[in-house]
């Protein structure tokens, strides 16, 4: 970080890092390069190190972590900026279940990356099973707890269980074969939190079923949301039944697209230089 020749210095997770040892160094740091955080901790961190840093600028996804880290830094240099979504990029639902070898008139539910978040929605699918010719297709990374959805597999015939690692490209496809990507997650402790998830995968046009929780509470009719158990069984056969507006989607991905992100994070490191070069910045 001290030899090689950059302009901008990004951080992100400064808590999951060596923070003493980069504290050390940031100064030098700050010499030859502007410095920007961005922060994905939902909540201030315990380390009291996290709060010495010198930035020029911080970066946050929407006014809820913004809420808690004005308490600790300068409100000038906050900035907020949403997190990226992955562009529009549709597909063929019968090319893909082909290419996957997928049957191409079963409804296909489909999760991934998940270990037993998906536990409690299985007894009403087993229930949506009885009405649809129905596949839940899960798809866990390995080393991840799979012995309990093994057993799962085993008790549910519905249950299509797949262990492995999917590259973003392979994601899509299943995506595009898919009729419902599932996600059931509870709010956490603390307030500010958002779906990653969400964001990777809107641009599939896949319609993302979500419990109403923290994780999606800025999200509109980009997705369905849905707030219990016998909801998120009408949610489905509405889902199954065409009743999603893509549209919707396509208009949020048009102002939060990774690219449109991208330019945003650009105009700040363009910003913050200028104020440095001309010492309108306020050292703190």
């Amino acid at each position: 970080m001290l030899e090689e020749d950059y302009e901008v210095f990004v951080a992100q997770n400064v808590e999951r890092l060596p923070t003493k040892e980069l504290l050390d160094v940031f100064p030098k740091i700050r010499e030859k390069a502007i410095t920007v955080q961005v922060v994905h901790e939902g909540f201030p961190p315990k380390d009291p190190l996290f709060y010495k840093f010198n930035w020029d600028a911080i970066v946050c996804f929407d006014q809820r972590y913004r809420d808690f880290l004005v308490r600790f830094f300068p409100k000038e240099i906050i900035h907020i900026i949403p997190y990226p979504c992955h562009p529009l990029k549709p597909g063929d639902k019968k090319e893909a279940r082909r290419k996957l070898g997928l049957p191409l008139d079963d409804k296909i539910v489909f999760s991934f990356g998940f270990s037993t978040d998906i536990m409690p929605v299985l007894p009403t699918l087993e229930d949506v099973d009885k009405k649809y010719n129905l596949r839940y297709l899960i798809i866990v990374n390995p080393g991840g707890k799979v012995d309990a959805l093994h057993e799962v597999e085993q008790r549910y015939n519905f249950v299509d269980l797949k262990i492995k690692a999917v590259s973003i490209n392979e994601l899509y496809t299943y995506l595009h074969a898919s009729d419902v990507l599932l996600i059931h997650k509870e709010s956490p402790r603390y307030k500010a939190v958002i779906s990653s998830t969400v964001c990777q995968t809107l641009g599939s046009g896949c319609p993302i079923l979500f419990h109403d929780s923290n994780y999606v509470e800025l999200h509109g009719n980009e997705i369905v949301k849905y707030r219990d158990i016998d909801d998120m069984k009408l949610k489905l056969a509405d889902l199954f039944d065409g009743k999603f507006d893509v549209e919707k989607t396509k208009s949020y991905l048009r102002e939060n697209n990774a690219s449109r992100v991208a330019d945003r994070f650009i105009q700040l490191f363009e910003k913050v230089r200028e104020e440095r070069r001309s010492g309108s910045k306020r050292i703190w």
